[in-house]
C-alpha cells in the first residue's frame, strides 16, 4: 500500500514545558516540513552520507588492512603498529595501534583514532573497542559528527550497535552549531541516537548558552531529520493591548503518514482560554482536507450588561471551519468545499482573534462548494455559496443555491465559436432577517457568441464579435413596504415578478505593432508602438424591473475600457456605442526582457449611457471615459517602478491613481508607494461621511551586518490623518541562533461601533537551530504589516 505523507514541523517532547517557543504553522499537505538545519552556507563542513550499494552486503566485502608494521602472536592475534588504515567498503578505521583476535574478531585500537561509515564520523585519542562481527563498538573521550546533519559533539563513552544505526552517547554534548560558534549546546547524562529515527533522545540534560546554564530537563527528544513524530510543538506567547498576555500550547498528532491532528489551549488573560483542533487527511493525493475548529466558553470581555453586544452576552464564541479537495477522472471531474463559520452576529470575531482560516471578501465570510467537470471543448461547473456578514447592520448579499455553469467551445478555419449558459437561484433568509425583506428569484442567461477574424497578419489584426444575450428571471417579490430600508434606498420597488430580456451585441477589435532598435542606457533594445482599438454597441433597454443579485460596477481602469461589460456581474447589461482607443509602447532588452511599458487608453461613447446599477443612481452624461494610464519600468537589475493613474476630463480631477518605487540589491528591499480612490467609503475615522483612501506608504528590509538585519513599514492616511499601520523589527541570525524582536500598531475600525481602534502588539523569536525556536510567531521577518499585504505591482514580462 502506497503511503502518502503530510508535513508538519517537528515537535519537541518534554517532561517539563519550554517558556514561550513559537507555534509553527502546518506545512502544506504531502510535503515533509523542514527544520532549516542544513539551510545556507553555515554548514558546508557536514560531510555527506555515504551508503554501499543496494545490491551489496557492506559486512560481506574484503577488509583491507595497511600498516607501517605487522606482528602476529601465538594464539592468533595480530598486531598493527603505524599509521594503521582498515578499509570495508565505504567504512574507515585509523588509528596508532590496532590489535586484531582472528578467531573472536575483537578489535583493540589506541590513538589517533578516526572512524567513518558513511553514517558518522567519531574520532578519539583513546582506546577502541570493537567487534568485526558484530559491528559493535565502544569508544572512550569521542568526538562525533552525523552524516547529513549538522548534529555533533562529544562524549565520555560512545557506544555503537546495531550496525552502528543505534548510537549512544554517555557524559555528553550535543549541539548543531558550527565549530567554533558554539552558542548553544545540550549537556546530558546519556544521549541515544537511532539513525533509523526522526529524534534523538537525552536524559538528566540541560541546555547552556555559552558557559552558562539556563534551563534543566530530565527528559528531552530533539529532531535529527525532517519528519514529523506525535509530541508537544513549542508554545507560542504574544502580547497585545486587545487580548493581553497571549499564550498558545500546541499539541501535534501524528495518527498516520496521510492522517494527523493539532490539538492547541489559548490562553488570553483578557479573555479567557480557548480550546483549537485542526485535524487533516489525505486517503491519497486526490482527496485532501482539514477541519478546523476553535471554541471558547467565556469571554471576560462580553457579559449581561454589554447592551451593544447583547447576542454575545454570554461570553460564548467559536469558529468551525471545513476545506476539502477531490479529483476524478484523471482530474477531469473537481470538487471542492470551504466553509467557514463562526457565531451568528459575532462580528468582530476575527478582528479580536486573527484564526488561520476562512475566505473574506469585504466584511463577507464565504461558504461554498464547487464542482466541475472539465473537457476539452466544454466545461459544467456548479457552486452553491452563502455568506455571513462580518459587519452589523450591512446588508445581508444573496445566496446562491446554487448556480449552474456550462461553457462550450470550438475553434473552426475561419471562426471561433463560444457559447456560455448559466442557470442561478438566488435565496435570501428572510425568516431570519430583522433588518426587512428581500426578493429572490431564479436568472437564466444564455449567450452564444461568434469571433471572426476580418484580418489576420503580422503586424496587425481586426477582429470581429457578435454576441446574443438572452436572460430569464423568474422573482419572488415581496411588498415594497416590506423590502429592507437599503434596498427601498436604492429605488428597487418596482420590480417584476418576470422578465425577459435579449440584447445583441457587437464588437470590434483590432490593433497594430511596430517596432524598433534603440539605445536602452548604452546597451542594444528593441521599442514597440502598439496602438489598438476597439468599437462596442448594445442597445439600450430598460433594467429597473429586476433585482440586483451578484451584480456591482466594474474599476474603469486602461483594461477595462476593452472589455465588452461596465458591471461585473449579469444584472445589468449596460448600453454602449462607444470606441475605445489605446497606446501601448514597450522596450525590450538585448536578451529579450520587457524592461518598460507604458500604456495610456480613453472612451468616447456616441451616446451616454442610460442603464444604472440601481434605479436611484443618476445616469452619467460625460461621454468620455477617465483618462488611464499604466506604466511598469525595470529601470536598472536594482530599480522598479510603477504607476497608474484614471484622470476624469469632465471633472478635471483625478478618481484613482497609485505608484510605486521600488529598490532591491542582494538582501535589500525598500519601497515607496502611494494609492488613491475617490469615494471609496474608506472612513478610518468613522465620521460617517464619505471618504477617500490617499495613503503614502514604505516598506524597508534591509541588512545592517553579515548577522542584523532590519525590517519595516508605515502606512498614512493624508486626507484622514490617520497612522493606518506601522511595523518596525530588528532581527539577528547566525548559523547557530537566531533573536527577532518586532513592534506593531495598527488602527482599525470596530465591526460593530464603527468606532477606530487602535492595537499594539510585541513579539519576540528566539531560535537555536537545529532544536527549537522560542517567542511570537506574528510576521518573523515579513515585510507584510497587519492591514496591508507587501506587493510587487511590477507586471513586465521576462524571456
Amino acid at each position: 500500500m502506497t503511503k502518502w505523507t503530510l508535513g508538519r514541523a517537528c515537535p519537541i517532547a518534554l517532561t517539563i514545558g519550554l517558556a514561550s517557543p513559537a507555534y509553527i504553522q502546518a506545512a502544506p499537505l504531502g510535503v515533509p516540513a523542514a527544520t532549516g538545519l542544513l539551510d545556507g552556507l553555515c554548514y558546508d563542513y557536514v560531510p555527506k552520507i555515504e551508503k554501499a550499494p543496494a545490491n551489496q552486503d557492506a559486512n560481506a566485502l574484503p577488509v583491507e588492512v595497511d600498516a607501517d608494521r605487522l606482528e602476529a602472536k601465538q594464539g592468533g592475534t595480530a598486531v598493527y603498529q603505524g599509521d594503521v588504515k582498515v578499509r570495508q567498503g565505504v567504512r574507515k578505521f585509523d588509528s596508532d595501534y590496532a590489535q586484531v583476535d582472528q578467531k573472536s574478531r575483537d578489535v583493540i585500537a589506541i590513538g589517533n583514532i578516526y572512524y567513518n561509515d558513511g553514517q558518522i564520523t567519531v574520532t578519539s585519542d583513546k582506546t577502541l573497542k570493537s567487534n568485526l562481527n558484530t559491528k559493535d563498538s565502544e569508544l572512550e573521550e569521542g568526538v562525533y559528527q552525523v552524516h547529513g546533519s549538522p548534529v555533533r559533539g562529544s562524549a565520555e563513552r560512545v557506544i555503537m550497535t546495531n550496525n552502528n544505526q543505534n548510537i549512544t552517547l554517555e557524559g555528553a554534548q550535543y549541539t548543531t552549531c558550527p565549530p567554533g560558534q558554539e552558542a548553544w549546546t545540550l549537556k546530558a547524562g546519556s544521549i541515544d541516537i537511532d539513525q533509523n529515527e526522526v529524534f534523538g533522545e537525552a536524559w538528566n540534560a540541560s541546555l547552556w548558552l555559552y558557559d552558562y546554564p539556563v534551563f534543566y530537563f530530565p527528559y528531552i527528544n530533539f529532531p535529527i531529520k525532517d519528519q514529523r513524530k506525535t509530541g508537544l510543538l513549542y508554545p507560542s506567547y504574544e502580547q497585545s493591548s486587545k487580548n493581553g498576555m497571549d499564550i498558545n500550547q500546541p499539541f501535534y498528532w501524528n495518527i498516520a503518514p496521510n492522517y494527523d491532528a493539532t490539538i492547541s489551549s489559548r490562553f488570553m488573560d483578557r479573555r479567557g482560554l480557548m480550546e483549537q483542533l485542526e485535524f487533516r487527511y489525505m486517503p491519497n493525493p486526490s482527496h485532501t482536507g482539514s477541519l478546523y475548529f476553535e471554541n471558547l466558553a467565556d469571554d471576560k470581555q462580553y457579559d449581561e450588561t454589554d447592551s451593544l453586544n447583547d447576542y454575545l452576552a454570554d461570553g460564548h464564541r467559536y469558529l468551525l471551519s471545513a476545506r476539502h479537495t477531490s479529483r476524478f477522472l484523471d482530474n477531469a471531474l473537481v470538487m471542492s468545499l470551504d466553509y467557514t463559520k463562526v457565531r451568528d452576529k459575532d462580528y468582530n470575531y476575527f478582528n479580536d482573534f486573527s484564526p488561520p482560516v476562512g475566505t473574506q471578501v469585504d466584511n463577507q465570510l464565504q461558504q461554498s462548494f464547487k464542482a466541475g467537470y472539465y473537457q476539452q471543448d466544454w466545461n459544467l461547473t456548479t457552486e452553491a455559496r452563502t455568506y455571513q456578514i462580518l459587519l452589523a447592520g450591512a446588508q445581508q448579499p444573496h445566496s446562491m443555491l446554487p448556480r449552474i455553469n456550462h461553457n462550450y467551445y470550438r475553434q473552426g478555419n475561419w471562426f471561433d465559436l463560444a457559447w456560455n449558459t448559466e442557470l442561478t437561484k438566488f435565496g435570501y433568509d428572510n425568516d431570519q432577517s430583522t433588518i426587512g425583506e428581500a426578493y429572490t428569484g431564479t436568472r437564466l442567461y444564455s449567450a452564444p457568441t461568434l469571433t471572426v477574424p476580418l484580418i489576420d497578419a503580422a503586424g496587425y489584426y481586426m477582429d470581429s464579435q457578435y454576441k446574443l444575450m438572452y436572460t430569464q428571471y423568474n422573482q419572488d417579490v415581496p411588498d415594497s413596504s416590506k423590502l429592507t430600508a437599503y434596498y427601498r434606498n436604492k429605488g428597487l420597488t418596482s420590480l417584476d415578478d418576470n422578465v425577459t430580456r435579449v440584447l445583441p451585441s457587437f464588437r470590434l477589435k483590432g490593433g497594430m505593432t511596430f517596432d524598433r532598435q534603440q539605445d536602452w542606457f548604452g546597451e542594444n533594445a528593441n521599442q514597440t508602438l502598439e496602438p489598438e482599438f476597439q468599437y462596442l454597441y448594445v442597445p439600450y433597454k430598460d433594467q429597473d424591473n429586476i433585482g440586483i443579485y451578484d451584480s456591482t460596477s466594474m474599476r474603469q481602469d486602461y483594461y477595462s475600457l476593452f472589455s465588452d461589460r461596465r458591471f461585473a456581474g449579469l444584472d445589468r447589461i449596460s448600453d454602449s456605442n462607444r470606441v475605445s482607443v489605446g497606446l501601448t509602447s514597450r522596450v525590450y532588452d538585448a536578451v529579450g526582457d520587457e524592461r518598460l511599458r507604458l500604456a495610456v487608453a480613453q472612451a468616447f461613447d456616441f451616446v451616454a449611457p442610460r442603464v444604472t446599477l440601481y434605479p436611484s443612481d443618476e445616469a452619467s452624461t460625460n461621454t468620455r471615459s477617465p483618462l488611464s494610464f499604466e506604466g511598469d519600468a525595470k529601470i536598472s537589475e536594482q530599480w522598479f517602478a510603477h504607476a497608474g493613474a484614471q484622470y476624469d476630463v469632465q471633472e478635471k480631477e483625478f478618481s484613482a491613481a497609485n505608484s510605486a518605487l521600488e529598490y532591491r540589491r542582494e538582501k535589500l528591499v525598500s519601497q515607496v508607494n502611494y494609492r488613491f480612490v475617490r469615494d471609496a467609503n474608506y472612513d478610518l475615522t468613522r465620521s460617517g461621511e464619505t471618504a477617500n483612501i490617499n495613503q503614502v506608504g514604505m516598506v524597508i528590509g534591509s541588512p545592517i551586518n553579515e548577522q542584523w538585519h532590519m525590517y519595516g513599514g508605515y502606512y498614512y492616511d493624508l486626507d484622514q490623518n490617520v497612522k493606518v499601520d506601522r511595523k518596525i523589527g530588528v532581527k539577528y541570525d547566525s548559523c547557530c541562533w537566531s533573536i527577532n524582536f518586532n513592534l506593531e500598531w495598527v488602527n482599525s475600525p470596530d465591526n460593530v461601533t464603527y468606532q477606530p481602534t487602535s492595537e499594539r502588539s510585541f513579539g519576540i523569536q528566539f531560535e537555536m537551530k537545529g532544536l527549537g525556536s522560542v517567542g511570537t510567531g506574528a510576521k518573523g521577518t515579513s515585510l507584510d504589516t497587519d492591514a496591508l499585504p507587501y506587493i510587487r505591482p511590477f507586471n513586465l514580462r521576462d524571456k
